[in-house]
């Protein structure tokens, strides 16, 4: 979205108006990249005494529009705090990103007055309906570059194999090795081998075996410590990972978060995308009766 500055039958606080004096209202953003999210803190400045006693009221709120026209992500935030973190999975942004920030109407104002008023509108009051812009704020933009390269790397330290004696164990997972192993039964090894080369299945693989596996993991270092793993060819490729969003793995990240957090995240949220594919599966299905 980006802002055009239009005609109003009524003042509104911009930059670019002259409606109001000695008044204004700004934003500002932090941008972080976290494992597979942006996260966004908005600082927001208002100048107003008018402006703020209707938000404080609720009678008014700050609204701010984030959209990605590369992948159609639109998402408005609605808060009276002028502090705001709010994270958006990385998967959901690509390119160009615009956000704007706006003062709106929570109600219909029938005769809205404020003391800031430019002279051309002294004695004057406005009718707002509820939703009316009351201040804009400005715009900000910034560019997300995609890199998929790690989200191919983490499953390709796994390898799945077939238990050399047949049980009813289920899955089991080593680490021993330079890659991890998820040992699967004869009959699940075979379902296992007949589907993995279909590129839609990888979704419910990466849900299915990669997180469960990764959640172990994570646990085990945390339990044991990461010092009889870090001269493994899967631990360095996890800690690249991790570094790349500057986190380290060691015991004091670990301690900081739940397993299932790390491994959702470092997989790009596999369940989210699981089902996802899974509902496109079954409109496939649907079509073709």
């Amino acid at each position: 979205m980006d802002i055009r500055y239009r005609l109003y039958p009524y003042p509104v606080l911009a930059a670019d108006m002259d409606d109001y004096i000695d008044s204004s209202f700004t934003f500002a953003i932090v941008s972080e990249k976290k494992i597979h999210e942006i996260k966004l803190s908005f600082r927001l400045n208002l100048k107003n005494d008018g402006l703020a006693d209707l938000i404080q009221s609720g009678k008014a709120e700050y609204l701010i529009h984030i959209e990605c026209p590369r992948t159609c992500y639109r998402h408005a935030i609605k808060t009276t705090d002028y502090d705001y973190d709010y994270c958006i999975p990385e998967r959901k942004l690509n390119g160009r990103v615009s956000i704007c920030a706006f003062i709106v109407a929570k109600q219909n104002l029938p005769a809205y007055y404020n003391h800031a008023f430019n002279t051309d509108y002294e004695g004057l009051s406005f009718s707002i309906d509820r939703g009316g812009i009351l201040a804009i704020g400005g715009q900000y933009t910034f560019n997300v570059i995609k890199d998929m390269e790690d989200l191919a790397r983490i499953p390709s330290i796994f390898t799945i194999c077939k238990r050399a004696a047949d049980s009813d164990n289920g899955m089991e997972i080593d680490m021993d090795g330079n890659k991890i192993a998820v040992t699967l039964s004869n009959d699940s090894f075979c379902r296992y081998k007949n589907l993995a080369s279909e590129l839609k299945y990888q979704p419910a693989f990466h849900s299915m075996l990669i997180m469960p596996a990764l959640i172990y993991v994570f646990e085990t270092l945390r339990r044991e410590g990461v010092d009889n793993y870090n001269d493994k060819r899967w631990f360095i490729a996890i800690s690249k990972t991790f570094s790349k969003y500057n986190v380290k793995l060691n015991a004091e990240t670990l301690d900081n978060s739940p397993s299932y957090t790390f491994a959702q995240k470092i997989l790009d949220m596999p369940v989210d995308r699981a089902l996802n594919a899974l509902a496109e599966w079954s409109d496939d299905e649907s079509e073709d009766e």
